[in-house]
């Protein structure tokens, strides 16, 4: 569990360079929208979006959850309906891979932007990666982050 805890630790770090302290808003908003591509079972993300309530709880989260692995989305889903209190994020799931996420959102021209897009471990599954980290990058607001996790070699 200690990888979870340093991937949590280097995406606080991220979030405090993207959020106002002095006006606890996002780009003039009170609610930060996120991304997360690949989001497995959901502890990554439903630990990043905790961590962020618990220090500014008057924020809201649009989480839009990209998962191709049904068993991971409904164990993600189990993890929501088994924690009270979440009534600050507001998720959007999507069975479905980056790149078929990419091909409806363009087909349904898209124009939301995100101030947080985090992918962990999924590059490996895309047939370009470049691409699709053009195509989220894309998706960016004007002070949004992209943060992209890949483990190599040994981690322990």
């Amino acid at each position: 569990m200690h990888i979870y805890t340093n991937v949590i630790t280097v995406m606080e770090s991220q979030l405090r360079n993207l959020i106002s302290d002095s006006k606890r808003t996002v780009n003039g908003k009170s609610n930060l929208n996120v991304i997360g591509v690949g989001s497995g079972s959901g502890e990554i993300d439903f630990r990043m979006s905790s961590a962020l309530h618990r220090k500014y709880p008057e924020m809201t989260v649009d989480n839009e959850v990209i998962e191709p692995n049904p068993q991971q989305l409904r164990d993600y889903k189990d993890l929501v309906s088994q924690t009270p209190d979440l009534d600050y994020i507001k998720f959007n799931w999507n069975e479905m891979t980056a790149e078929d996420f990419e091909e409806q959102w363009k087909e349904k021209n898209g124009t939301k932007k995100a101030d947080l897009i985090h992918m962990f471990q999924m590059l490996y599954y895309v047939k370009d990666p470049g691409a699709t980290i053009s195509f989220f990058q894309g998706l960016l607001s004007k002070n949004g982050q992209l943060l992209l996790i890949l483990y190599s070699g040994n981690i322990g």
